[in-house]
């Protein structure tokens, strides 16, 4: 069974924007925070690095940006590391 809930139209766009800011959609962001919501009072919930930064309200693209930035850095220190710099 399914239930309509009824929003204004400001509702919706905080709810959309909010969504677009996360780069989901509103019908992802709402199934996401009901989850969250139902398994708050259930066994902790650990999160693995990614649903973390979208937990804190951060974009897949920065997501995305942030592992590029740390992989790149990686590279640099195995490279240094290499040639006897480190």
């Amino acid at each position: 069974m399914s239930k309509v809930i009824e929003l204004s139209d400001e509702q919706y766009r905080t709810i959309a924007q909010v969504a677009a800011a996360r780069g989901q959609t509103p019908d992802t962001l709402l199934t996401q925070w009901i989850e969250d919501l139902r398994d708050r009072d259930r066994d902790p919930h650990y999160f693995e690095t990614n649903e973390w930064f979208r937990h804190l309200g951060v974009s897949d693209a920065v997501i995305e940006e942030v592992w590029r930035e740390v992989r790149a850095g990686a590279e640099t220190v195995e490279r240094e590391e290499d040639v006897g710099v480190l």
